[in-house]
Protein backbone atom coordinates (compact mmCIF):
# COMPACT_ATOMS: atom_id res chain seq x y z
CA UNK A 1 0.00 0.00 0.00
CA UNK A 2 3.11 2.32 0.06
CA UNK A 3 5.90 3.71 -2.10
CA UNK A 4 9.05 4.46 -0.13
CA UNK A 5 11.73 6.13 -2.21
CA UNK A 6 13.77 9.33 -2.65
CA UNK A 7 16.32 11.89 -1.64
CA UNK A 8 16.51 14.60 0.94
CA UNK A 9 19.73 15.06 2.78
CA UNK A 10 22.71 13.60 0.98
CA UNK A 11 24.22 11.93 4.03
CA UNK A 12 23.12 8.45 2.96
CA UNK A 13 25.48 5.51 3.07
CA UNK A 14 27.73 5.18 0.01
CA UNK A 15 26.31 2.02 -1.49
CA UNK A 16 27.53 0.75 -4.87
CA UNK A 17 25.34 2.08 -7.66
CA UNK A 18 23.80 -0.23 -10.24
CA UNK A 19 23.69 1.41 -13.66
CA UNK A 20 20.41 2.29 -15.29
CA UNK A 21 17.93 2.89 -12.48
CA UNK A 22 15.86 5.89 -11.44
CA UNK A 23 14.95 7.20 -8.05
CA UNK A 24 11.40 8.06 -7.01
CA UNK A 25 12.10 11.77 -7.48
CA UNK A 26 12.89 11.13 -11.14
CA UNK A 27 9.89 8.83 -11.47
CA UNK A 28 7.60 11.55 -10.14
CA UNK A 29 9.18 14.05 -12.55
CA UNK A 30 8.66 11.73 -15.50
CA UNK A 31 5.48 12.39 -17.45
CA UNK A 32 6.57 10.71 -20.69
CA UNK A 33 5.54 7.16 -19.85
CA UNK A 34 4.08 4.67 -22.28
CA UNK A 35 1.11 3.29 -20.39
CA UNK A 36 0.74 0.25 -22.62
CA UNK A 37 0.74 -3.50 -22.08
CA UNK A 38 4.21 -3.51 -20.54
CA UNK A 39 3.19 -0.98 -17.90
CA UNK A 40 0.06 -2.92 -16.97
CA UNK A 41 2.13 -6.10 -16.72
CA UNK A 42 4.24 -4.32 -14.11
CA UNK A 43 1.04 -3.54 -12.23
CA UNK A 44 0.15 -7.24 -12.44
CA UNK A 45 3.57 -8.19 -11.08
CA UNK A 46 3.18 -5.77 -8.16
CA UNK A 47 -0.34 -7.12 -7.58
CA UNK A 48 1.12 -10.63 -7.15
CA UNK A 49 3.80 -9.31 -4.78
CA UNK A 50 1.19 -7.56 -2.66
CA UNK A 51 -0.93 -10.72 -2.62
CA UNK A 52 2.02 -12.68 -1.25
CA UNK A 53 3.15 -10.05 1.28
CA UNK A 54 0.46 -7.69 2.56
CA UNK A 55 -2.16 -10.30 1.69
CA UNK A 56 -0.43 -12.84 3.89
CA UNK A 57 -0.35 -10.32 6.73
CA UNK A 58 -4.06 -9.57 6.19
CA UNK A 59 -4.76 -13.27 6.73
CA UNK A 60 -2.90 -13.38 10.05
CA UNK A 61 -6.18 -13.32 11.98
CA UNK A 62 -6.75 -16.92 10.84
CA UNK A 63 -3.46 -17.97 12.38
CA UNK A 64 -4.07 -15.95 15.55
CA UNK A 65 -7.35 -17.80 16.11
CA UNK A 66 -5.81 -21.20 15.38
CA UNK A 67 -2.80 -20.57 17.61
CA UNK A 68 -5.00 -19.49 20.53
CA UNK A 69 -7.19 -22.60 20.38
CA UNK A 70 -4.76 -25.25 19.14
CA UNK A 71 -1.07 -25.03 18.31
CA UNK A 72 -0.12 -22.48 21.02
CA UNK A 73 -3.09 -22.90 23.37
CA UNK A 74 -0.84 -22.70 26.44
CA UNK A 75 0.73 -19.42 25.26
CA UNK A 76 -0.86 -16.13 26.44
CA UNK A 77 -2.85 -14.46 23.62
CA UNK A 78 -0.88 -11.22 23.95
CA UNK A 79 2.33 -13.16 23.27
CA UNK A 80 0.74 -14.72 20.20
CA UNK A 81 -0.33 -11.29 18.96
CA UNK A 82 3.34 -10.28 18.89
CA UNK A 83 3.89 -12.64 15.94
CA UNK A 84 1.56 -10.67 13.66
CA UNK A 85 2.78 -7.40 15.14
CA UNK A 86 6.43 -8.18 14.41
CA UNK A 87 5.52 -9.32 10.90
CA UNK A 88 3.63 -6.08 10.24
CA UNK A 89 6.32 -3.81 11.70
CA UNK A 90 9.14 -5.53 9.80
CA UNK A 91 7.07 -5.39 6.61
CA UNK A 92 6.69 -1.61 6.86
CA UNK A 93 10.17 -0.90 8.21
CA UNK A 94 11.69 -3.20 5.59
CA UNK A 95 10.21 -0.95 2.95
CA UNK A 96 11.71 2.09 4.66
CA UNK A 97 15.20 0.60 4.82
CA UNK A 98 15.23 -0.88 1.31
CA UNK A 99 14.29 2.45 -0.29
CA UNK A 100 17.93 3.64 -0.56
CA UNK A 101 18.91 0.25 -2.02
CA UNK A 102 16.20 0.65 -4.62
CA UNK A 103 17.46 4.15 -5.41
CA UNK A 104 20.95 2.71 -5.88
CA UNK A 105 19.58 0.33 -8.51
CA UNK A 106 19.67 -2.98 -6.61
CA UNK A 107 16.10 -3.91 -7.47
CA UNK A 108 16.91 -7.37 -8.86
CA UNK A 109 18.79 -8.38 -5.72
CA UNK A 110 15.96 -7.07 -3.51
CA UNK A 111 13.29 -9.01 -5.39
CA UNK A 112 15.22 -12.29 -5.40
CA UNK A 113 16.31 -12.12 -1.75
CA UNK A 114 12.84 -11.04 -0.62
CA UNK A 115 11.23 -13.94 -2.50
CA UNK A 116 13.61 -16.50 -0.98
CA UNK A 117 13.12 -15.21 2.57
CA UNK A 118 9.32 -15.01 2.32
CA UNK A 119 8.88 -18.51 0.90
CA UNK A 120 11.47 -19.95 3.29
CA UNK A 121 9.66 -18.39 6.25
CA UNK A 122 6.28 -19.85 5.27
CA UNK A 123 7.80 -23.30 4.71
CA UNK A 124 9.60 -23.20 8.05
CA UNK A 125 6.33 -22.19 9.73
CA UNK A 126 4.86 -25.50 8.58
CA UNK A 127 7.46 -27.26 10.76
CA UNK A 128 6.91 -25.07 13.81
CA UNK A 129 5.46 -26.46 17.03
CA UNK A 130 6.81 -23.99 19.61
CA UNK A 131 6.17 -20.28 20.08
CA UNK A 132 9.74 -19.20 19.35
CA UNK A 133 9.70 -21.19 16.11
CA UNK A 134 6.49 -19.49 14.98
CA UNK A 135 7.97 -16.09 15.84
CA UNK A 136 11.20 -16.77 13.94
CA UNK A 137 9.47 -18.15 10.85
CA UNK A 138 6.30 -16.07 10.52
CA UNK A 139 7.10 -12.94 12.48
CA UNK A 140 10.74 -12.35 11.57
CA UNK A 141 11.58 -14.26 8.37
CA UNK A 142 8.31 -13.61 6.50
CA UNK A 143 8.24 -10.04 7.84
CA UNK A 144 11.74 -9.20 6.59
CA UNK A 145 11.23 -10.95 3.25
CA UNK A 146 7.93 -9.19 2.63
CA UNK A 147 9.41 -5.83 3.60
CA UNK A 148 12.21 -6.27 1.08
CA UNK A 149 9.79 -7.16 -1.71
CA UNK A 150 6.98 -4.65 -1.78
CA UNK A 151 8.87 -1.35 -2.17
CA UNK A 152 10.66 -2.11 -5.48
CA UNK A 153 7.56 -3.69 -6.99
CA UNK A 154 5.25 -0.75 -6.35
CA UNK A 155 7.98 1.79 -7.19
CA UNK A 156 8.29 0.28 -10.65
CA UNK A 157 4.54 0.68 -11.14
CA UNK A 158 4.84 4.36 -10.20
CA UNK A 159 7.62 4.76 -12.77
CA UNK A 160 5.53 3.20 -15.55
CA UNK A 161 2.48 5.46 -15.19
CA UNK A 162 1.77 9.18 -15.17
CA UNK A 163 -1.86 9.97 -16.02
CA UNK A 164 -3.23 6.71 -14.64
CA UNK A 165 -0.72 6.27 -11.83
CA UNK A 166 -3.31 6.40 -9.03
CA UNK A 167 -5.47 3.76 -10.70
CA UNK A 168 -2.49 1.50 -11.40
CA UNK A 169 -1.26 1.71 -7.81
CA UNK A 170 -4.79 1.08 -6.53
CA UNK A 171 -5.10 -2.05 -8.67
CA UNK A 172 -1.62 -3.26 -7.68
CA UNK A 173 -2.19 -2.79 -3.97
CA UNK A 174 -5.57 -4.55 -4.18
CA UNK A 175 -3.47 -7.70 -4.01
CA UNK A 176 -3.60 -7.11 -0.26
CA UNK A 177 -7.34 -7.79 -0.28
CA UNK A 178 -7.07 -10.73 -2.68
CA UNK A 179 -4.42 -12.35 -0.49
CA UNK A 180 -6.58 -11.70 2.55
CA UNK A 181 -9.37 -13.62 0.81
CA UNK A 182 -7.30 -16.43 -0.71
CA UNK A 183 -5.06 -17.44 2.19
CA UNK A 184 -7.74 -17.84 4.90
CA UNK A 185 -9.99 -19.87 2.55
CA UNK A 186 -7.18 -22.27 1.61
CA UNK A 187 -6.05 -22.52 5.24
CA UNK A 188 -9.49 -23.27 6.69
CA UNK A 189 -10.42 -25.74 3.92
CA UNK A 190 -7.21 -27.74 4.21
CA UNK A 191 -6.74 -27.60 7.98
CA UNK A 192 -9.19 -30.39 8.90
CA UNK A 193 -8.14 -32.52 5.93
CA UNK A 194 -4.34 -32.43 5.98
CA UNK A 195 -3.46 -30.67 9.25
CA UNK A 196 -1.56 -27.48 10.05
CA UNK A 197 1.77 -28.49 8.51
CA UNK A 198 0.51 -29.31 5.03
CA UNK A 199 -2.07 -26.53 5.02
CA UNK A 200 0.77 -24.07 5.65
CA UNK A 201 3.04 -25.74 3.10
CA UNK A 202 0.29 -25.36 0.52
CA UNK A 203 0.20 -21.63 1.30
CA UNK A 204 3.97 -21.65 0.86
CA UNK A 205 3.67 -23.20 -2.60
CA UNK A 206 0.99 -20.65 -3.53
CA UNK A 207 3.29 -17.87 -2.36
CA UNK A 208 6.18 -19.35 -4.35
CA UNK A 209 4.05 -19.47 -7.50
CA UNK A 210 2.84 -15.89 -7.06
CA UNK A 211 6.33 -14.51 -6.51
CA UNK A 212 7.91 -16.60 -9.28
CA UNK A 213 5.41 -15.24 -11.81
CA UNK A 214 5.97 -11.73 -10.41
CA UNK A 215 9.74 -12.06 -10.90
CA UNK A 216 9.29 -13.24 -14.49
CA UNK A 217 7.20 -10.14 -15.17
CA UNK A 218 9.18 -7.57 -13.19
CA UNK A 219 12.86 -8.47 -13.62
CA UNK A 220 13.13 -7.86 -17.40
CA UNK A 221 11.70 -4.36 -16.86
CA UNK A 222 14.40 -3.59 -14.27
CA UNK A 223 16.94 -2.81 -17.00
CA UNK A 224 15.81 0.74 -17.87
CA UNK A 225 18.68 3.25 -18.17
CA UNK A 226 19.11 6.66 -16.62
CA UNK A 227 22.48 8.40 -16.47
CA UNK A 228 22.25 10.37 -13.23
CA UNK A 229 20.32 10.05 -10.03
CA UNK A 230 20.63 10.53 -6.28
CA UNK A 231 19.76 8.09 -3.51
CA UNK A 232 17.66 9.26 -0.62
CA UNK A 233 18.54 9.26 3.06
CA UNK A 234 16.44 7.60 5.75
CA UNK A 235 15.75 10.71 7.83
CA UNK A 236 15.24 14.41 7.18
CA UNK A 237 15.71 16.69 10.17
CA UNK A 238 14.02 19.64 8.46
CA UNK A 239 10.77 17.68 8.26
CA UNK A 240 10.50 17.89 12.06
CA UNK A 241 10.38 21.69 11.79
CA UNK A 242 7.15 21.55 9.77
CA UNK A 243 4.11 21.24 12.08
CA UNK A 244 1.80 19.78 9.43
CA UNK A 245 4.12 16.87 8.70
CA UNK A 246 4.79 16.18 12.39
CA UNK A 247 1.06 16.20 13.14
CA UNK A 248 0.47 13.82 10.22
CA UNK A 249 3.02 11.40 11.69
CA UNK A 250 1.26 11.58 15.07
CA UNK A 251 -2.09 10.98 13.33
CA UNK A 252 -0.71 7.91 11.56
CA UNK A 253 0.67 6.57 14.82
CA UNK A 254 -2.74 6.72 16.52
CA UNK A 255 -4.63 5.49 13.47
CA UNK A 256 -2.33 2.49 13.06
CA UNK A 257 -2.64 1.57 16.72
CA UNK A 258 -6.18 0.70 15.63
CA UNK A 259 -5.84 -0.25 11.97
CA UNK A 260 -4.71 -3.89 12.12
CA UNK A 261 -6.39 -4.90 15.39
CA UNK A 262 -9.79 -5.83 13.89
CA UNK A 263 -8.11 -7.83 11.12
CA UNK A 264 -6.11 -9.78 13.71
CA UNK A 265 -9.03 -10.45 16.07
CA UNK A 266 -12.19 -10.74 13.95
CA UNK A 267 -12.07 -14.59 13.86
CA UNK A 268 -11.38 -14.77 17.60
CA UNK A 269 -14.21 -12.35 18.41
CA UNK A 270 -16.65 -14.20 16.17
CA UNK A 271 -15.82 -17.57 17.70
CA UNK A 272 -15.53 -16.72 21.40
CA UNK A 273 -17.91 -13.76 21.77
CA UNK A 274 -20.64 -14.52 19.23
CA UNK A 275 -20.50 -18.31 19.12
CA UNK A 276 -19.50 -18.75 15.47
CA UNK A 277 -18.00 -22.09 14.49
CA UNK A 278 -14.24 -22.13 14.01
CA UNK A 279 -14.69 -22.59 10.26
CA UNK A 280 -17.13 -19.71 9.90
CA UNK A 281 -15.00 -17.46 12.09
CA UNK A 282 -12.23 -17.78 9.48
CA UNK A 283 -14.69 -16.78 6.76
CA UNK A 284 -15.54 -13.63 8.69
CA UNK A 285 -11.99 -12.47 7.94
CA UNK A 286 -12.49 -13.35 4.27
CA UNK A 287 -15.64 -11.21 4.18
CA UNK A 288 -13.77 -8.28 5.73
CA UNK A 289 -10.91 -8.47 3.24
CA UNK A 290 -13.34 -8.79 0.32
CA UNK A 291 -15.06 -5.60 1.47
CA UNK A 292 -11.77 -3.71 1.28
CA UNK A 293 -11.73 -4.04 -2.53
CA UNK A 294 -14.59 -1.58 -3.20
CA UNK A 295 -13.22 0.55 -0.37
CA UNK A 296 -9.90 0.99 -2.17
CA UNK A 297 -11.57 1.95 -5.43
CA UNK A 298 -13.91 4.30 -3.57
CA UNK A 299 -10.91 6.08 -2.07
CA UNK A 300 -9.44 6.77 -5.51
CA UNK A 301 -12.74 8.00 -6.96
CA UNK A 302 -13.61 10.32 -4.07
CA UNK A 303 -10.11 11.73 -3.61
CA UNK A 304 -9.93 12.63 -7.31
CA UNK A 305 -13.05 14.76 -6.83
CA UNK A 306 -12.71 16.40 -3.41
CA UNK A 307 -9.02 16.01 -2.58
CA UNK A 308 -6.79 13.51 -0.81
CA UNK A 309 -6.60 15.19 2.61
CA UNK A 310 -10.36 15.73 2.75
CA UNK A 311 -10.99 12.08 1.81
CA UNK A 312 -8.50 10.77 4.34
CA UNK A 313 -10.10 12.89 7.05
CA UNK A 314 -13.58 11.67 6.18
CA UNK A 315 -12.66 7.99 6.15
CA UNK A 316 -10.71 8.28 9.40
CA UNK A 317 -13.76 9.78 11.14
CA UNK A 318 -16.01 7.08 9.66
CA UNK A 319 -13.57 4.39 10.84
CA UNK A 320 -13.55 5.80 14.37
CA UNK A 321 -17.35 5.85 14.48
CA UNK A 322 -17.48 2.25 13.25
CA UNK A 323 -14.96 1.10 15.84
CA UNK A 324 -17.05 2.65 18.61
CA UNK A 325 -20.11 0.97 17.08
CA UNK A 326 -18.35 -2.37 17.57
CA UNK A 327 -19.22 -2.06 21.27
CA UNK A 328 -22.91 -2.37 20.44
CA UNK A 329 -22.81 -5.40 18.12
CA UNK A 330 -25.32 -7.88 19.64
CA UNK A 331 -25.36 -10.79 17.19
CA UNK A 332 -23.45 -12.64 14.52
CA UNK A 333 -25.67 -11.25 11.76
CA UNK A 334 -25.06 -7.64 12.79
CA UNK A 335 -21.36 -8.41 13.15
CA UNK A 336 -21.28 -9.58 9.52
CA UNK A 337 -22.83 -6.29 8.41
CA UNK A 338 -20.37 -4.37 10.58
CA UNK A 339 -17.24 -6.06 9.17
CA UNK A 340 -18.39 -5.26 5.62
CA UNK A 341 -18.71 -1.59 6.54
CA UNK A 342 -15.37 -1.71 8.33
CA UNK A 343 -13.64 -3.13 5.26
CA UNK A 344 -15.16 -0.49 2.99
CA UNK A 345 -14.40 2.50 5.22
CA UNK A 346 -11.06 1.54 6.78
CA UNK A 347 -9.22 0.20 3.71
CA UNK A 348 -8.96 3.68 2.10
CA UNK A 349 -6.72 4.85 4.94
CA UNK A 350 -3.79 2.76 3.70
CA UNK A 351 -4.45 3.75 0.08
CA UNK A 352 -4.54 7.49 0.76
CA UNK A 353 -1.44 7.87 2.94
CA UNK A 354 1.07 7.59 0.06
CA UNK A 355 -0.95 10.17 -1.86
CA UNK A 356 -0.96 12.78 0.90
CA UNK A 357 2.79 12.75 1.63
CA UNK A 358 3.81 14.66 -1.55
CA UNK A 359 1.42 17.45 -0.55
CA UNK A 360 3.54 18.02 2.57
CA UNK A 361 6.89 18.08 0.79
CA UNK A 362 8.70 21.28 -0.33
CA UNK A 363 10.04 19.43 -3.39
CA UNK A 364 9.90 16.01 -5.00
CA UNK A 365 13.36 15.06 -3.76
CA UNK A 366 12.16 14.54 -0.18
CA UNK A 367 9.04 12.50 -0.97
CA UNK A 368 10.73 9.15 -0.41
CA UNK A 369 12.39 10.15 2.84
CA UNK A 370 9.21 11.60 4.29
CA UNK A 371 7.23 8.60 3.08
CA UNK A 372 9.58 6.41 5.06
CA UNK A 373 9.35 8.61 8.16
CA UNK A 374 5.54 8.64 8.01
CA UNK A 375 5.30 4.87 7.67
CA UNK A 376 7.80 4.45 10.50
CA UNK A 377 5.36 6.35 12.71
CA UNK A 378 2.58 4.02 11.56
CA UNK A 379 4.78 1.01 12.34
CA UNK A 380 5.21 2.24 15.91
CA UNK A 381 1.43 2.30 16.15
CA UNK A 382 1.22 -1.33 15.04
CA UNK A 383 3.81 -2.15 17.67
CA UNK A 384 1.38 -0.88 20.31
CA UNK A 385 -2.02 -1.85 18.93
CA UNK A 386 -2.25 -5.64 18.69
CA UNK A 387 -0.19 -6.61 21.77
CA UNK A 388 -1.95 -4.13 24.06
CA UNK A 389 -5.38 -5.04 22.69
CA UNK A 390 -4.66 -8.72 23.18
CA UNK A 391 -3.57 -8.05 26.76
CA UNK A 392 -6.85 -6.23 27.41
CA UNK A 393 -8.97 -9.06 25.98
CA UNK A 394 -10.03 -11.97 28.18
CA UNK A 395 -11.11 -15.07 26.25
CA UNK A 396 -12.22 -16.90 29.41
CA UNK A 397 -14.87 -14.27 30.14
CA UNK A 398 -15.30 -13.22 26.47
CA UNK A 399 -14.34 -9.65 27.40
CA UNK A 400 -13.33 -7.43 24.49
CA UNK A 401 -14.73 -4.01 25.36
CA UNK A 402 -11.49 -2.62 26.77
CA UNK A 403 -9.57 -3.13 23.53
CA UNK A 404 -12.55 -1.88 21.51
CA UNK A 405 -12.56 1.42 23.42
CA UNK A 406 -8.78 1.71 23.07
CA UNK A 407 -8.66 1.34 19.29
CA UNK A 408 -11.80 3.44 18.69
CA UNK A 409 -10.37 6.26 20.80
CA UNK A 410 -7.00 6.09 19.03
CA UNK A 411 -8.68 6.23 15.62
CA UNK A 412 -10.68 9.30 16.64
CA UNK A 413 -7.55 10.99 18.03
CA UNK A 414 -5.90 10.34 14.68
CA UNK A 415 -8.92 11.81 12.90
CA UNK A 416 -8.83 14.90 15.12
CA UNK A 417 -5.17 15.43 14.26
CA UNK A 418 -6.03 15.04 10.57
CA UNK A 419 -8.30 18.08 10.85
CA UNK A 420 -5.21 20.25 11.40
CA UNK A 421 -3.33 18.55 8.54
CA UNK A 422 -6.26 19.04 6.15
CA UNK A 423 -6.56 22.73 7.03
CA UNK A 424 -2.84 23.30 6.53
CA UNK A 425 -2.92 21.64 3.11
CA UNK A 426 -6.01 23.64 2.12
CA UNK A 427 -4.30 26.86 3.23
CA UNK A 428 -1.20 25.92 1.27
CA UNK A 429 -3.30 25.38 -1.87
CA UNK A 430 -4.97 28.77 -1.43
CA UNK A 431 -1.59 30.47 -1.15
CA UNK A 432 -0.52 28.91 -4.43
CA UNK A 433 -3.50 30.33 -6.32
Amino acid sequence: MTVNENAADRSSVNLPVAEGYTTMAQQLDSQSTNEGLGAWLQALGAFLVYTATWGLLSAYGSYQSYYESNLLASTPPNDIAWVGTVEGVLLIMGGVVTGPLYDRGHIRELLVIGTLLTVFGVMMLSLASEYYQVMLAQGICVGIGSGILYTPSIALVASCFAKRRALAICLATSGTAVGGILYPIVFVRLLPQVGFAWATRTLGFITLFELAVALVIILPHAKGRRDTFEARSLFEVDALKEPAFVVLCLALFFMWVAYWVPFFFIPTYGQFKLGASRTFSFYLLVITNAATLPGRLLAVLISSRIGVSETLLGFSIASGVLLFAWLGIPSLASFEAWIVLLGVFMAPLAVLVPAIIPQLCPNKHVVGTRMGMAWAAAALGILVGAPVSSKLNDLDTCTFWKSQILIATCMMVGAALMVYVQRQIARQKQNQI
